[in-house]
């Protein structure tokens, strides 16, 4: 198999398991019309060499772990990878970027109503290195790992591997839910490894095979587990990373938000409060299409003012450090 062709069956793999990352390999094969052997072995290859990874992550309201914020932070410049790095290994954070601009860290923080203003008026502006913290409460998520389907499948490969309906609302800002201790130990295991047998996770929750994956079930059908494959866009030949603060008068922003979610290059996006209504990091193969997105896309219309950031540096992705802080 030549290099290009095997390239394009590592996208197709990592694809399949963006829609479902505990889909068995033979399930994979048979929905992309691939030999069992070839996709069992790169498959494997790309989960150990790190290029793709699944991992659980659970609805942070409902969970009790609190409530999700933006936070662009604005650093001396001599420390603004220490500082931003400092930032991401904070158990609040969730995703973590170095960005070009006036703000070179966004964080995307979860926290507790009880701790918000001491983490986000106290500890974050006595961080070593931060020069000034804006917050931004998260209303929405518009799109997320779980659902970014970056166009390389066909919706009937895809279809072929989904499992249930898609998440579309998340998190769900409801009362929290009661999790035993069960729970919370199938979801530390699925956390750590999304693609641990059922036999394994029971184990580790004390609970039978059968239980653990019917408990499984019932907390990925609710939304209160989903699970993301974490990979690096380079590997889906999109190797340009940009960070877009949009502001968008209040009627439109729901059609800016549905044509966002809709588009194969947005890979996140959360409708917040403050200047900004939507912040969205988008992915594209070259800078001529990001330069085509940020003047010709339809939604362009409903912006009054776009701000534009390189992402420089993913240092936390979905829980997940980046290597070189582990």
């Amino acid at each position: 198999m030549s290099s290009v062709a095997a390239g394009e069956v590592d996208r197709r793999i990592v694809a399949a398991l963006m829609v479902d990352g505990r889909a068995s390999w033979r399930k994979i094969a048979s929905a992309l019309d691939i030999p069992d052997r070839t996709v069992t072995r790169r498959g494997t290859a790309l989960l150990e060499s790190g290029a793709v990874a699944i991992h659980a992550l659970a609805d942070p309201h409902r969970t009790g772990r609190g409530d999700p914020f933006l936070v662009t932070l604005s650093c001396s410049p001599a420390v603004v990878w220490s500082t931003s790095a400092s930032i991401a290994r904070r158990t609040e954070t969730v995703t973590a970027y170095v960005v070009s601009g006036r703000a070179q860290c966004l964080a995307d923080m979860w926290c507790p109503e009880g701790r918000q203003s001491q983490l986000f008026l106290h500890e974050l502006g006595a961080t070593p290195g931060v020069t000034e913290v804006e917050v931004a409460p998260v209303l929405r998520y518009i799109q997320t790992l779980t659902t970014w389907n970056p166009g390389i499948l066909t919706p009937e490969e895809t279809d072929a591997l989904r499992v249930g309906e898609p998440i579309t609302t998340w998190p769900v800002f409801t009362e929290p839910v009661r999790m035993d201790r069960e729970d919370r130990a199938l979801l530390r295991g699925l956390a750590e490894d999304g693609r641990r047998t059922f036999d394994e996770l029971g184990r580790m929750a004390g609970v039978s095979e059968q239980t653990a994956a019917r408990r499984i079930e019932a907390l990925r059908s609710t939304g209160i587990v989903t699970l993301r494959a974490v990979v690096d866009p380079r590997v889906l030949g999109l190797p340009v990373a940009a960070l877009l603060r949009l502001r968008i008068r209040p009627p439109a922003v729901e059609t800016v938000a549905a044509t966002l979610s809709a588009s194969p290059h947005v890979r996140y996006a959360a409708m917040v409060m403050g200047e900004h209504q939507i912040v969205a990091d988008v992915r594209l193969p070259t800078k001529d299409a990001l330069r085509q997105l940020l003047t010709g896309a339809e939604w362009t219309e409903h912006v009054e003012a776009m701000e534009s950031s390189l992402i420089l540096d993913v240092l936390k992705q979905s829980e997940v450090l980046a290597a070189s802080l582990r």
